[in-house]
């Protein structure tokens, strides 16, 4: 009998990325998601209906801050993905409570859930928006309980990790945590930079940059995360995790990758510093690569080929949707 996964969010970036390699590898996946307007639904309905073009594939439409909502799942999970969220961190000034529902109070549900109902894995997806700017340091796993979040988005994913560990405390469950640093690459999402230059550059449009460009970020390909969070499923690994790609590169990096695969040269319109927006987040790589035997193999220049590539294909999905930074709706 093939392991059966519960995840969250499964019609998001990563979830839909990890949910169609576990299917392709014999995992039964029971997916929710309640396909919100946090960036174009088009993107989000077209993911689930590719996912449900295999058979152990199943769909809940949820809101996870709703116990009552909790009713609806029948069947028992080996492990419980949680990847739903609401990202963003310019967005969570604009909108805190939004946040606290979907990232601290949907994840107090989740833990609760898998405490109920005891089952043995939970892993939380996390952020590196928690750590800030890093500036010449490598960020560790350590901060647990930071005292000064940097935004409003960080608070309330900090409070949802910290939240479920203590609910999970006294069970035999074990609490994996994946903090992600800026993962892109196939059916991303329209909010962060690479597939909204993509878009742009290969439209035509110009493209609208926040600052000098500068800006420094571990960018990690999805294939790489997909990885990541297969081990946890599969071994026994508790704990919180860095992953995030050995080398940062800049925006002005990824722009001239995307203008050598495209063929085409980007004009650029350099606009105002985002708010709260950080020069750099370098992870520390050391205890994910001794513990949980994991590193990024897919370094910028490879992903952005990948992605590019993708979104040719994908051209006319593509075109229908709305592209916009963060916080812009």
């Amino acid at each position: 009998m093939s392991k059966k996964v519960l995840v969250t969010g499964c019609a998001g970036f990563i979830g839909y990325n990890f949910s169609l390699q576990m299917l392709n590898e014999g995992y039964t996946i029971l997916g929710i998601d309640n396909l919100n307007d946090a960036y174009s639904q088009i993107l989000k309905k077209e993911r689930r209906r590719k996912l449900e073009e295999n058979n152990s594939f199943s769909f809940i439409d949820m809101d996870l801050s709703e116990v009552k909502n909790f009713e609806s799942i029948k069947e028992d999970c080996d492990a419980v993905v949680h990847l739903a969220a609401r990202a963003g961190v310019r967005q969570s000034f604009l909108n805190p409570e939004m946040y606290v529902k979907d990232n601290t109070l949907a994840t107090t549900n989740i833990a609760n859930y898998v405490n109920n109902e005891s089952i043995r894995k939970l892993i939380i997806a996390s952020t590196s928006s928690i750590y800030g700017d890093s500036g010449s340091n490598k960020v560790t796993e350590n901060k647990d309980e930071l005292e000064s979040p940097p935004s409003v988005y960080a608070a309330t994913k900090i409070a949802g990790e910290n939240i479920a560990k203590t609910i999970t405390a006294d069970s035999n469950t074990i609490v994996s945590i994946p903090r992600f640093f800026t993962v892109y690459g196939p059916w991303g999402r329209p909010d962060m930079s690479i597939l909204r230059f993509i878009h742009w550059i290969q439209t035509g449009e110009e493209v609208r940059l926040y600052g000098d460009g500068n800006q420094k970020r571990a960018f990690t390909f999805i294939d790489d995360v997909v990885v990541a969070l297969k081990k946890l499923v599969d071994e026994d690994l508790p704990g919180t995790f860095n992953i995030g790609s050995d080398n940062v590169s800049t925006l002005n990096d990824v722009i001239m990758l995307i203008e050598k695969n495209l063929g085409i040269k980007a004009s650029i319109n350099f606009l105002e510093r985002a708010y709260r927006d950080v020069d750099v987040v370098t992870p520390n790589l050391d205890k994910s690569k001794s513990e949980l035997n994991w590193t990024a193999s897919t370094n910028l220049e490879k992903g952005i080929s990948k992605t590019v590539e993708w979104a040719k294909e994908e051209i006319n999905l593509l075109n229908q949707i709305e592209y916009l930074y963060e916080g812009e709706k």
